[in-house]
Parts: C-alpha cells; sequence; structure tokens
C-alpha cells in the first residue's frame, strides 16, 4: 500500500526560535541581561580572588578535556591534571618543569578509606612523584604515553562538562579565524580587506570563569581501581568539590539501584534473584576495590561535596555512586530542568527514600507514557495524525532549547567540522564553530550545578571544607523534592 503523505499543515516546519547560546546564565539568575553580561558575583569573585590568590578547585572526573580549547586557556590547571587511562598510577599531560604546587599537595597528603584504599594511596604517592618528576624533566614521552586518553574521539564529554563549569571569554584581538589574516604583497605593500570574520572574539563564558579545572581522565569502561585511584587523586590534590557525571559499573550495585537498601547495599532477595539471573564472576581482589569504592565516595563527600548525575532513564532508578546520597554526607544528586521550568523528559527522579538533591537547567526530550506526553511539534518528523486527540491535548510544552558548550574542535566533536584538525598548527581557527556544541542530559545540569557552588565558594557564599553544609545551601530550600514541577531549582540567589 503506498504511504499516504499528511498535509503540509499536520507536519513540523523544522524551524525553531533562536536562542541565546547562554540563556542558562539568565535563568540561573547569575547575570541580569544577556546583552551586557553585567554580574555581583563574577565582579565579587574577581575581588577575592586578587585577595586570596586562590582559586576554588574543581576535579573533573571524566574522559579527558581538549588540550589548548581557546574558551578554557587559564580555566585548565593542566600543572595537575592527571590520567588513568593509559597508566593504573596516573600521568600527566603537561606537568609544569619549574612548579612546586604538584609536590607540595602530595607531601600533605594524608591517606583516606579502608584498608584497600589506604594500600593503594600509598602506591600511588610513591610512583605519582617519580612520574611527575620524570615528565616535567623529559615531556615528549609522556605525551606519547597518554594520547589514547586525550585524542580528539575521546574527549566530547569532558570538554562540554568544563565549558560549562568554568570557560573564560576570549577578545576579538586574541582570537585568529581563517580569512583573517592579510598576506603582504611581494612589494612589502599590505593590501586592504575587509574580512567578514575579522574582529570576532569568542564570548562564550562558564558558571565561574575564576576556577580552575583539574581533568582527571578515565576511560569509559575502566575496572574499579581505575575509579578508586581517580577519587584518591582528587583527594590528594585537594580539590574543593568533585564532578562525577557518570556511574560505577559496580556489578552488585550498579544494576539495582532503584533497590539499594540500608547503607546503599543491595536488597538481599534482589540480590539473590540477580545473582540466580545474571550470574558474575569476578575475583576476590575486584570485590574488595568495589566495596573500598563503596566506602571511599561518602566519606570523601564530607569535607568535599561530590556532584553526580541522577542519570537519563526518566524512570526512578537512579546512577550509582549517586544513589549514595543521604542528609549524611555531600553528595549532590542532580536532575535537569527545561528552559520552561518543567523536569526534563529523560530525568530520572527519585524517591521518599532518596530524593534529587535540585535540579538545573540543560535541554529537553520528547516523551510518551503514563507519566508524561511531550511533543515536539516543530520538528520536520512531527505527524499529527500519529497521535490520538487525547495525546495531543494532553502533550505539555516541549522546549528547543538545548545548552551550548565547548566542544572539541575539527571533525571528532560533538559538532563536527569538515577540518580534520584538532588544533590547527598555524594557531588560526579552521571553523570556530565546530569550537561549540549543544549540550543536554543530566550530565549538563551537573557540570552547570558545579560551576555554581564553585563560584559560591570563590565569593564566599559557601565555605570549603564541609560538603554536608555546602549541599544544604546549594540546595537553597528545606522543602520537599517536587519532581512534577522540578523542585528546588538552582538559583544564584537562593544560595
Amino acid at each position: 500500500m503506498a504511504r499516504i503523505t499528511p498535509p503540509e499543515g499536520n507536519r513540523g516546519n523544522g524551524q525553531y526560535e533562536g536562542y541565546h547560546a547562554l540563556w542558562h546564565l539568565f535563568s540561573l539568575g547569575l547575570i541580569d541581561d544577556l546583552q551586557s553580561f553585567d554580574s555581583s558575583a563574577w565582579d565579587k569573585a574577581e575581588k577575592k580572588l586578587a585577595k586570596s590568590g586562590r582559586r576554588t578547585r574543581v576535579a573533573l572526573i571524566d574522559v579527558s578535556v581538549a588540550p589548548k580549547h581557546p574558551n578554557l586557556e587559564g580555566a585548565i590547571a593542566w600543572d595537575l591534571a592527571a590520567d588513568f587511562f593509559s597508566n593504573r598510577l596516573g600521568t600527566f599531560p603537561d606537568p609544569d618543569p619549574n612548579g612546586t604546587r604538584f609536590a607540595e599537595l602530595l607531601d600533605a597528603a594524608e591517606a583516606i578509606g579502608n584498608k584497600v584504599a589506604k594500600a593503594l594511596f600509598a602506591e600511588m604517592k610513591t610512583r605519582l612523584a617519580a612520574e611527575y618528576d620524570d615528565a616535567a624533566a623529559d615531556p615528549a614521552p609522556t605525551a606519547r604515553r597518554i594520547f589514547p586518553a586525550t585524542s580528539a574521539a575521546f574527549s566530547g564529554h569532558g570538554t562540554a562538562m568544563a565549558g560549562l563549569i568554568g570557560a573564560r571569554p576570549v577578545p576579538a584581538d586574541k582570537v585568529d579565524l581563517i580569512g583573517t589574516k592579510v598576506t603582504p604583497l611581494p612589494g612589502g605593500a599590505t593590501p586592504s580587506v575587509d574580512s567578514p570574520l575579522a574582529g570576532h572574539g569568542l564570548p562564550y563564558i562558564g558558571i565561574d570563569p575564576t576556577c580552575e579545572i583539574v581533568p582527571i581522565s578515565t576511560s569509559f569502561d575502566p575496572d574499579p581501581e581505575q575509579f578508586l585511584a581517580a577519587m584518591l587523586y582528587a583527594h590528594i590534590i585537594d580539590a574543593d568539590l568533585i564532578v562525577l557525571a557518570r556511574d560505577f559499573p559496580d556489578p552488585w550495585r550498579s544494576p539495582m539501584t532503584g533497590t539499594l537498601g540500608k547503607g546503599g547495599a543491595v536488597d538481599s532477595e534482589e540480590l539473590e534473584l540477580l545473582r540466580k539471573n545474571h550470574p558474575v564472576k569476578y575475583s576476590e581482589e575486584e570485590a574488595a576495590l568495589w566495596d573500598a569504592l563503596h566506602d571511599l565516595v561518602p566519606k570523601m563527600s564530607i569535607t568535599r561535596p561530590i556532584l553526580c548525575a541522577s542519570g537519563n532513564g526518566g524512570d526512578s532508578t537512579m546512577l550509582y555512586p549517586g544513589v549514595l546520597a543521604s542528609d549524611k554526607n555531600g553528595i549532590i544528586l542532580v536532575g535537569a530542568h527545561t528552559s520552561l521550568g518543567k523536569r526534563a523528559g529523560y530525568s530520572t527522579t527519585g524517591s521518599a527514600d532518596l530524593p534529587v538533591t535540585l535540579y538545573a537547567p540543560s535541554g529537553d526530550s520528547e516523551r510518551l507514557d503514563s507519566e508524561i506526553i511531550r511533543l515536539d511539534r516543530v520538528s520536520p518528523d512531527f505527524r499529527e495524525d500519529t497521535y490520538s486527540p487525547g495525546d495531543l491535548a494532553a502533550a505539555e510544552d516541549f522546549s528547543p532549547l538545548d545548552v551550548i558548550s565547548t566542544d572539541v574542535p575539527g571533525a571528532a566533536g560533538y559538532n563536527g567540522s569538515p577540518f580534520p584538525e584538532i588544533l590547527p598548527e598555524d594557531e588560526m581557527l579552521p571553523d570556530y564553530r565546530s569550537y561549540y556544541c549543544r549540550f543536554s542530559g543530566t550530565s549538563a545540569a551537573t557540570a552547570i550545578a558545579a560551576g555554581m557552588l564553585a563560584l559560591a565558594m570563590s565569593t564566599g557564599k559557601i565555605a570549603r571544607g564541609d560538603g554536608i553544609t555546602a549541599k544544604k545551601k546549594l540546595r537553597g530550600n528545606t522543602a520537599p523534592t517536587d519532581d512534577i514541577n522540578a523542585e528546588p531549582k538552582l538559583v544564584w540567589a537562593s544560595i
């Protein structure tokens, strides 16, 4: 049977209204005007930084970050950045040969965690000290060793997270775009040229443009030792907060996060069913490492808050270790709301025993089930006759606004470019559009919440070193979580 194309009036037109790429800053109440970008919070953070000289340190446990992205220059603490993908005990992409900061932090760090964690901590301290000295003296071999973790195809998520947290704007006089350079004529004269790209700055900014971000790189499918080492490294560098927008694939805890019992343990009946129907074999050593990690995360969060994504499943099953959040620790479980203030269609909800801590801005998604009907009527794929009149009448407003963030330049980022360069050798940008991407999910919401917490610390609104108090203040109120209306929302004035 031939398919009958619906009349044009019943189809989405694929045309969305334009929106400001940094709308989330206005939604958070950080700026009063999207044109002037005046912010009393940023002014206060700059003044405090001038006095103290210490930036709020954000540990970003993720995949790597694109090196030398223009908007991340000055935001990334490359002298502290570490990679646990290519070396189980850590290696450094860009150590400072003349710096003493890492050595001082390493000397001051004290053991933390259970016996397994403390043993790994001791092994790491010895190895990291030697690795940093060797890497600083001869960085070329180190650069080759860490290449798999910092290649273009591996850095998209980390680069987008870092941009939302603490990117810096780049003025026009600091940017070279293809087409803006003028080559002198053979006789020495300089031709006059009126390039449409001349004077083009990169006016992107993160939530806290005064903080420093330390990328702690892991693989997409790490073993427990790699995660444990990354957490211990965040402790070694004395991070003020930790960003962990991913789950730990613990075979016994991660699949059953909707039914975790007291202390984060899997319900005994559920555990028995899990082992019977989905047998998993691993060594006693691996089990001990998962246990050590399970013990360490909530313990570390008491002194340095840990921000975790709630998940993008749209149900009540939280990601692990975010599921360990409680009033007795500093684990902050972040959900996503749209530009219209509704809970994002994909954002996982909590329960009375495990509520989402707060909701932060992000993109939206379509959804059609017994709980939510949200349809993108502007999409070119939208067909009105696909839905019942009841569905159409009950459908909520869909928000087409995604969050925009920094991207891996060139062909390998989320917003791919026909130009293959990650970073051009002549330091000109071949396609500045590929330096930014649409980013969404509870990952984006977590990065935004992390930036707000960093800024609150940078301005003195929230003190460092107390994860439980930081969590309460960032949440802003004591009212129960309302998943339907995505409350409480992250707002600067409420902190």
